[in-house]
């Protein structure tokens, strides 16, 4: 009886990630990225951006399959005025956490956005696997973001696989040539571009973002798409039907199922069920009992009902011969002739092509204009920052002035975290632009805006950016910005040399699954916390639960 209450209660209410949202805060959006190694194993970041009016500490963040394993030194959140806060993230159980401003702080009215990743077996978790498609053995990526209790103006996943590409221009052919197909329901839910990126070896790296505005509460971000499983080194195969079990000789391993029935309703509100083979079984088994077999052994027919309930769960099985994987369409979610016409100076500056070191040389020299700080020495850059100044009025310079070390010199980690920001803010007004129309109308508009005094931001970076294309227009302001952006050449990577273009699909702009600390020993930080919190959660839990619950309402 315990077990059919249980088995119902899985069926009506789905395993759901909870971030619970009181009155005063709401979730703008959410943008997830997965970077896959060939074993399976990897990285994953969230970037959850929150507006607030009232005293925002965190959240509760769950709902995920796999076991993470997070980077904490490198999580943080960013405010609308460039403030940078650390996080704590505390184990509250194995499939739950805190994520909060550390030292007890909250952050109050406006935009937040916290960053935090962490590494993940996701082969492991049966996110990851390999199954058969006729004679081709394909990879599976079967995975979803957690979902939210709040609706969101959009979310993004961008998937980063580990296949290398003989050119960054992504055509049928190109997906041909690597076998990559989707789920038909991917394609139906989600607009799906492919930005590539070079890997440490400088070689491109296929990619696919899926983006969807207006999102839902509780909205399931599901992705299931396949490719040639030959450039991976993966140990289990999705085995069997429901029906046929495990073979009797196989080459792989069995891969874990945890919801069992996505293999017969992918995408479908029966494919978030936490069920694997043995409970799906059961309850398929129950639901037969109770609404077939006992009414049609009253009426006598009961063999008819059960052939006709067999034939209802063996339409479709991923090792099934007959069974092809809907091909992908080369969709892009770009509206031809569309232009942004709302960037801010910066973003126009980004589409105007200049080298990213140029571009935040520009950014020093305006906050030395504004009093923010001064220039002490071009070469290697070091800087002031002013006493009694806190933050500009621009978020991406202050995004900039975070990076300022205590020696005055510009952190390379922060520089890029400043570039990628600003690469975020661009994208979130382009992503369903023409391209090459909208940076076509800011080249037209360099001539106009260009010649305005620089005694403004608006006036100060468009100047700047016609001094760019204009040598002949002189302006002794910019002098000490044209200094700063070589010093940072100099100073900084190659990749700073280029343009935006260039940048976003640079090295910087990738990480290795396990290239980082954030998977300092993934298998042994697994078993230390499992073993930790065995004895360690259920006091702390109940203590921490009991002060947080009261004083952090809802999660918050």
């Amino acid at each position: 009886m315990k077990k059919l209450k249980h088995l119902l209660a899985l069926l009506l209410v789905p395993a759901l990630a909870a971030c619970v949202s009181a009155g005063g805060f709401s979730m703008r959006w959410t943008e997830t990225e997965v970077v896959l190694d060939k074993d399976g194993k990897a990285q994953v970041s969230y970037a959850v951006r929150w507006n607030s009016s009232g005293a925002l500490h965190g959240f509760y963040f769950e709902g995920f399959q796999e076991r993470p394993v997070f980077d904490y030194e490198h999580a943080y959140a960013l405010d609308g005025a460039g403030n940078r806060y650390p996080l704590e993230i505390k184990k509250l159980s194995d499939t739950k956490y805190d994520i909060v401003l550390a030292d007890g702080r909250s952050f109050g009215d406006g935009d937040i956005t916290y960053f935090f990743r962490y590494a993940a077996d996701l082969e492991a978790s049966g996110n990851v696997t390999q199954t058969m498609a006729g004679d081709k053995r394909l990879m599976v990526f079967n995975w979803s973001p957690v979902q939210w209790d709040d609706g969101q103006q959009h979310q993004a996943l961008t998937v980063r696989f580990p296949v290398e590409l003989a050119s960054p221009n992504v055509d049928q052919a190109a997906l041909d040539a690597i076998n990559f197909r989707t789920e038909k329901f991917v394609n139906e839910r989600y607009m799906i571009d492919y930005p590539t990126v070079k890997n440490a070896a400088g070689k491109d790296v296929f990619s696919v973002r899926f983006f969807r505005k207006n999102i839902g509460r509780r909205y399931h971000f599901q992705v299931q798409v396949y490719m040639d499983a030959a450039g991976y080194d993966l140990k289990t195969m999705a085995y069997g039907s429901l029906t046929k079990g495990l073979p009797d000789k196989m080459q792989y391993k069995p891969a874990p199922e945890k919801h069992y029935l996505n293999r017969y309703f992918p995408g479908s509100i029966l494919a978030a069920l936490p069920l694997d083979r043995g409970r799906t079984v059961t309850l398929i088994v129950l639901l037969v009992v109770v609404f077939v077999a006992a009414p049609f052994l009253i009426m006598g027919v009961k063999h008819r009902a059960m052939l006709r309930a067999q034939a209802g769960i063996a339409g479709a099985n991923w090792d099934s011969v007959d069974w092809t994987p809907p091909k992908a369409q080369v969709s892009s979610f770009r509206t031809p002739g569309k232009i942004a016409k709302n960037l801010s100076p910066l973003e126009a500056g980004v589409l105007l092509d200049l080298p990213m070191a140029e571009l935040l040389g520009l950014m020093v020299g305006n906050m030395e204009r504004k009093r923010l700080l001064r220039i002490v020495s071009p070469s290697p850059l070091t800087v002031e920052r002013l006493p009694g100044i806190n933050s500009s009025n621009d978020p991406y310079e202050n995004s900039l002035l975070a990076a300022v070390k205590p020696d005055g010199t510009i952190d390379q980690g922060g520089a890029a975290a400043a570039l990628k920001t600003l690469a975020d803010g661009v994208e979130q007004k382009i992503w369903d632009c023409d391209l090459e129309a909208t940076r076509d109308y800011y080249r037209g508009e360099l001539e106009t805006r260009g010649r305005r005094e620089p005694d403004t931001d608006m006036g100060y970076y468009w100047g700047g950016y016609y001094h760019h294309h204009h040598r002949d227009y002189n302006q002794p302001v910019y002098n000490n910005a044209a200094s700063a952006g070589e010093g940072l050449k100099s100073a900084l990577p190659s990749e700073f040399a280029t343009g935006f273009d260039g940048f976003r699909g640079s090295e910087m702009c990738y990480e290795g699954a396990f290239a980082n600390s954030a998977c300092h020993d993934a298998c042994h930080s697994a078993c230390h916390d499992a073993c930790h919190s065995a004895c360690h959660s259920a006091c702390h839990s109940a203590c921490h639960g009991a002060c947080h619950g009261a004083c952090v309402s809802s999660g918050h």
